[in-house]
C-alpha cells in the first residue's frame, strides 16, 4: 500500500467490487445507495432504485479462477442463503473478477484514458440451496443488465403503471 493508503489490503478488495458496480450503475443512470460499512445485516451491498421498484446486490471480488464453462463459483453461508430468501424482492450476487493480481495492476492510466482489468457477472440468488453459487459466464454484468433486472422485477409484481 502507497504512502496515501489507509484500507486494509482485505478490505480494499471488496471496496474495489462495490466501486465497480456503482461505475456501471452511474453508466446506467441507475440510482442506488450502499450499504454502509456495519450496517450490511441484510447480506447485500446495494440497493438499486428502479422506478418500477427496489432490488438488492451482493458484491463480492476477487481473483477466483473460472470454471472450464468461464463461469466462476462463489461459495456462500448458510446465513446469507436466509437473509437472501426472506427478501420478496430480487436479490443478485454480483462476482467482479480482477483480471490481473497486484493491485496496482488492476487499472492502468494511459495518457488518454483509464483500463480497469475487472469484469463482472452475475445470478440472481432469492433460491439458493447449495454451499456455492455458479455466476455464469453469459451474465456479464454491463449497463444494459439493469434493464433486464428492471424486466425480473416487472415479471414478478405486475405491469409497471404507465403514464
Amino acid at each position: 500500500m502507497g504512502m496515501a493508503g489507509s484500507v486494509a489490503p482485505e478490505d480494499r478488495t471488496g471496496r474495489w467490487g462495490v466501486m465497480y458496480v456503482r461505475s456501471l450503475l452511474a453508466q446506467a443512470a441507475v440510482a442506488h445507495n450502499e450499504v454502509p460499512g456495519g450496517e450490511d445485516h441484510l447480506a447485500v451491498d446495494l440497493a438499486l432504485l428502479f422506478p418500477q421498484g427496489p432490488v438488492t446486490v451482493q458484491v463480492k471480488c476477487g481473483t477466483k479462477p473460472p470454471n472450464k464453462d468461464g463461469s466462476i463459483t462463489v461459495p456462500v453461508t448458510a446465513e446469507w442463503k436466509k437473509k437472501w430468501a426472506d427478501a420478496l424482492t430480487p436479490v443478485y450476487l454480483v462476482y467482479v473478477r480482477l483480471e490481473k493480481a497486484p493491485p496496482a495492476d488492476w487499472a492502468e492510466h494511459g495518457i488518454a484514458h483509464t483500463t480497469i482489468h475487472a469484469r463482472a457477472q452475475w445470478a440472481r440468488v432469492n433460491a439458493v440451496s447449495a454451499a456455492s453459487v455458479r455466476v455464469p459466464l453469459s451474465n456479464r454484468l454491463t449497463a444494459e443488465t439493469f434493464d433486464a433486472w428492471v424486466g425480473e422485477f416487472v415479471a414478478q409484481f405486475g405491469k409497471a403503471a404507465s403514464a
